[in-house]
């Protein structure tokens, strides 16, 4: 599932591909800088050698394409010879069409996140797509080839089969040239406070995404995966599922706009955005570097870091329409998340006055509707909100309980802000 991150065993391993499903063609400014990519046509009618042919296992009859074929031309997209990298092996399944309920789509989202709109349910459960796949580089299989998994059913389109193995194919040349990171790579990269490892995920599974692209303008007719991309972002539900499938869709975007070619991925693999603000826009990790903000907590509250701009946008579009949602949040400059236990306060610093205005009008009409809901999902019927206006450029949220909302202290002084208690 090209936008499933939500399984464990994808988010472990090399990452997921799948069909997108369809929807109509929408307006897309996001991507409107995207390069239109003209690959030359093959010019290679050697027959694959047996090192390069993909042994295609399980249920083989599933899988309508030529697997040999589809790994080929993915490598001559990215400019790789097969004698470069060996050839992966794939097995065949039938589709699971898994449906997760509310708590299976928890995933990373905590009860911060539950409390301010980003695991809302609107439509109870969410039926992963079909075709779907993801890759288990070699340490995770019975040999020494990376493998890829497909899910197929029976009435999944030959084209949608294609293209999310070619997807897959991609995650096959990230595993064997190395982009990707061990569990304790990822652990350093979290330390290091201006790079999310959510960033280095949502590159290489948008680098995916671009190559799936372009393999499609080249081989297969009548499949248009940008309209299918963004529909399918635009139309997720819950919020959760929304989330998983805006890095998706960010990361083709922002791998779009900043290659002419598969060939050129690595220059984009070795600058990735260092904050959700970078990705969404299209910026490289040395244009709009986050703006200074310092929060000091006191007695037992404790900073946790930064939530960034796409969470507070798709967080918002939970009561706002996504163009309000989209403009209120892109003035994010900054924010920090402090807490004590489930008492939350959300400190986002916007780059002017005007943008904080902006928000503080779109944050009182969200928790508005927060307030409002009659079927929150893991959230206390009587959870209350406080939108604070700190200085000129900073807002703080605060969430908790209505006897506690009213006792936290936000102030600034200098530039910093300062949250205590009236007891603290």
């Amino acid at each position: 599932m090209r936008y499933g991150a939500l399984l464990a065993l994808c988010v472990l391993l090399a990452g997921c591909g799948g069909s997108l499903g369809s929807g109509p063609t929408p307006t897309d400014d996001t991507c409107q800088t995207a390069t239109q990519t003209a690959t030359p046509a093959s010019t290679s009618t050697a027959a694959p050698s047996a090192a390069s042919r993909v042994e295609v296992r399980g249920d083989s009859d599933r899988l309508p394409v030529n697997a040999t074929a589809v790994w080929l031309r993915v490598l001559e997209l990215r400019g790789l010879s097969p004698t470069e990298i060996p050839a992966p092996v794939v097995r065949v399944t039938p589709a699971s069409r898994q449906t997760f309920s509310r708590t299976g789509l928890d995933g990373d989202t905590d009860q911060f996140s539950n409390l301010v709109g980003l695991n809302e349910n609107q439509s109870q459960a969410v039926t992963l797509p079909s075709p779907d796949g993801y890759v288990a580089p070699p340490e995770f299989t019975d040999g020494n080839y990376t493998r890829v998994n497909m899910g197929i059913a029976e009435d999944d389109p030959s084209a949608d089969i294609e293209a999310t193995l070619a997807h897959e194919y991609v995650h096959v040349v990230q595993v064997e040239t190395d982009f990707s990171l061990t569990d304790e790579e990822l652990a350093g990269l979290q330390e290091n406070e201006r790079v999310s490892p959510g960033m280095f995920s949502n590159i290489r599974e948008g680098a995916a995404e671009y190559v799936a692209d372009v393999y499609a303008e080249r081989y297969l007719e009548g499949v248009d995966l940008r309209a299918e991309r963004r529909a399918a972002y635009k139309q997720a539900r819950p919020n959760a599922w929304k989330l998983s499938r805006a890095g998706y869709y960010y990361g083709y975007c922002h791998v779009a706009a900043r290659v002419e070619s598969p060939r050129q991925l690595p220059a984009v693999y070795k600058a990735p955005p260092e904050t959700e603000e970078q990705l969404i826009h299209g910026l490289s990790p040395d244009e709009e570097p986050p703006v200074p903000l310092s929060v000091q907590a006191a007695g037992e509250w404790q900073a946790r870091g930064t939530v960034g701009e796409l969470h507070l946008q798709v967080a918002l579009t939970e009561h706002l329409a996504e163009s309000r949602a989209v403009e209120a949040a892109a003035g994010w400059g900054n924010d920090t998340l402090v807490s004590r236990g489930d008492d939350y306060v959300w400190v986002v610093r916007m780059e002017d006055a005007t943008g904080a205005s902006e928000l503080e009008a779109a944050l009182e009409s969200h928790v508005d509707g927060l307030r409002a809901a009659t079927d929150p999902i893991d959230r206390p019927g009587d959870i209350a909100y406080r939108v604070v206006r700190v200085d000129e450029e900073t807002l703080a949220l605060v969430v908790s309980e209505p006897t506690v909302v009213e006792t936290v202290r936000i102030s600034a002084d200098d530039g910093s802000v300062y949250v205590s208690t009236e007891n603290a």
